[in-house]
């Protein structure tokens, strides 16, 4: 099971946060990649914003980890914000993001929608593109509530 963390994973509890997850046989991914069975490669990426900071950890430029890729095998990324998309090219075949909650509480996802260029959903620009799936995921930030969206957990099938 691999992971990255999201922007409300940093601040003061981060080391407990980072701990949790090892001891859950969670292996986070920190601007690092794996190869999965040779038939599959992970990237997982720093949050671009932390609330309260990463214990030093900062996000790196991505383009070195997808250079040392194969490019004939399929890459996704777990990227917990869905922005500078761009920065992916076709070298990824598909990103999978969080973060915006759809907005959580109406009318959020009409701002959500404004700022990320997909907030929510599968996305592909073109056929050259990566596909993009932007889940709102099972949690909220700020009030406990959601008006107008729903909490969901995404499973992706990859043939």
């Amino acid at each position: 099971v691999y992971g990255t963390l999201g922007n409300h994973d940093g601040g003061k509890t981060f080391s407990q946060m980072v701990q949790l997850l090892e001891e859950s046989n969670i292996t986070l991914l920190n601007d690092e990649y794996v190869v999965i069975d040779d038939k599959l490669a992970l990237v997982g990426r720093v949050d671009p914003s932390p609330i309260g900071g990463f214990n030093g950890l900062k996000r790196q430029d991505v383009s070195h980890l997808l250079k040392e890729i194969d490019s004939s095998m399929p890459t996704i990324v777990l990227d917990h914000t869905p922005s500078n998309l761009e920065q992916y090219s076709n070298d990824v075949d598909l990103i999978l993001s969080g973060h915006t909650h759809r907005g959580q509480i109406f009318p959020g996802s009409l701002i959500t929608n404004l700022v990320f260029e997909v907030d929510y959903g599968h996305f592909q620009k073109n056929a050259d593109s990566p596909q993009i799936i932007v889940t709102s995921g099972v949690g909220t930030w700020g009030m406990p509530m959601r008006v107008g969206t729903n909490n969901e957990i995404v499973e992706i099938y990859i043939k």
